[in-house]
Order: C-alpha cells, then structure tokens, then sequence
C-alpha cells in the first residue's frame, strides 16, 4: 500500500481527490461548447470588453449589462486552479443573470506561474474596488455589490469576502459585498500542496496558510451561499460543507447547497438556467 500524504489519501488518490480533470471525461470538449456558446451570447448582448482595472495586461474584465440601469451587481470570478483559463468560456452564464436584472462582471487575472496566489488575490480586490469605483458609469449600483466565482474562482470568492476593504483602499466600505457565493470552490489549501496542481502555483505551507478561507473570517455580516455539485469528489464536497460549517458561526445567513448529479464543471451549465437551484440563490441574493 502506498504511503499516505493527506488524511488517509496516497499521492494517487490526492489527483483523484483535487484534480477534477482525472475523473470527468471530455473536459476539453466541455470547455470548447463553453466558448462557442459564450461567443453567441457576447455577440448579441449589451456589453463592454476588457476594460482595464489594473496595469497588467491580464487585468482585465467585462461588463454585462441588462435592460434597466442601476441594476444590482455580479462579480463573477472564473475558475481553472489559478493557472488556466480566462473569462471568455464562462461568459454564457451570464444569460440568465443579465436577462433576470442583474449587471454582471466577469473579471481576469494573471495566472500562475506567472504569479503567485497572493497577486491573484490582490488582482481580484483591485477588480473588486474598480467596480465599486466606476460601475455606475455602466448603469450599475455601487451600493448592491455581490460576488460569486467557480472552482478557483469560488476560492478567490471566498478570499474576497474575507477582506478588510477600507484597509485594502481608503476610499471603499467595510461592506463592499452585499454577498458572497463561492461555488465548487476550496477553502484549506494545505492538501494543494500534495497534488502535482502545487507544481503551477508553488505554494509554500504558509501561502497556503494566509490563502486559505477556512482559517480566516468574513470581514463583515452577508448572506452567503455555499454551492458544490453533488457528483464532485468527496474532498470538495468535504471542504465546502465544513467551511459553512465554520463561517457559519460568524454569519447570521449561510446556505449550504448540493447539487444532485452535477460534477464540477456541468455544475456551471446551471447557472445559464434561470430555474436551476444556483441562479435562484444568486437572483436572490440580489433581490430580484
């Protein structure tokens, strides 16, 4: 028997566990429909392309908006372990969203190895705090800002709602996020550092530390709703369940939702559903 490097898991079983693309099939494939469906939505829709938020080129983000001005605000962070992917593929989610009411905002990032995860995570408060800055310029309201992101992207959801926005910049409320909705996401970062995933973002035990959600706390009192698919491996069904657990005792509302069937990546095709149990949460977080 091989040795184990994390709970009862072997280094085999730690792919298994964290690498999603070792256990569904056609992940390419899946991405690829993502991308033409998300092309087809991008050219028929109301929309403003890679605005720059920061210096860097990946610094970047897209703004969808509906029909009605001073619509309540998605800040939607995409997924891909903080070392693949962009925004592009997911733009087709935005659908239901933008025809529900809501302005959406997909944001970019600089992707490791490129960088570290401190500097993704600082990239998102900068997108975070270009928003609440200028999205009234594009029909949104500063004041009804939420957030929601996909795998790495619930991560950096996570981390987001964790942070001191007055001590990030001067000028931005404590309470920036009206909500936070992480989604497949990782919240102790630890186990990463047994996974060939740690090869790409070179994490040492202490980034893993000061990154990880499950050893912080919200910076403030918001709804959140904590979403994984229920076909997902046990480890991130395990990790998103104890983390609303833990934030639990810190929140005053808090749901925990599992997704029957859904895997981590047909998880996201539901929120492109204006019925699916995900969009219905976001919707009314927002109160629409």
């Amino acid at each position: 028997m091989s040795q184990a490097v994390y709970r009862d898991f072997d280094a085999e079983a730690m792919e298994m566990q964290y690498n999603p693309r070792r256990t569904v099939d056609g992940v390419d494939g899946i991405v690829a429909e993502w991308a033409a469906r998300s092309k087809t939505f991008t050219d028929s829709h109301d929309c403003v392309l890679d605005i720059a938020y920061g210096d860097r080129p990946e610094e970047k983000l897209d703004v969808y908006r509906p029909a009605a001005s001073n619509a309540p605000v998605l800040i939607f962070i995409h997924g891909g372990y903080w070392r693949a992917l962009d925004k592009q593929p997911f733009a087709f989610m935005c659908e239901a969203l933008v025809d529900a009411g809501a302005l959406v905002v997909s944001i970019n990032y600089t992707l490791c190895p490129a960088v570290t995860l401190d500097e993704i995570v600082r990239q998102c408060r900068a997108a975070c705090a270009w928003v609440r800055r200028n999205i009234a310029d594009h029909g949104g309201d500063p004041g009804r800002i939420h957030v929601t992101g996909h795998s790495a992207g619930g991560h950096l959801t996570a981390m987001m709602a964790a942070t001191d926005w007055p001590g990030f910049a001067a000028d931005l409320p404590a309470d920036l996020l009206q909500s936070a909705s992480p989604l497949s996401g990782l919240f102790d970062l630890a186990p990463i550092l047994q996974t060939s995933i740690n090869a790409d973002v070179r994490m040492d035990p202490a980034a893993a530390t000061r990154n990880s959600p499950q050893a912080l706390k919200p910076a403030h009192d918001m709804p959140m709703t904590v979403a994984v698919g229920g076909a997902e491996s046990d480890e991130f069904r395990r990790q998103s369940k104890e983390f609303a657990e833990y934030w639990g005792r810190s929140l005053s509302r808090i749901d925990y939702l599992e997704t029957p069937g859904e895997n981590h990546f047909t998880i996201i095709d539901g929120i492109a559903c204006a019925g699916s149990p995900i969009t219905r949460a976001l919707l009314g977080h927002m109160g629409l």
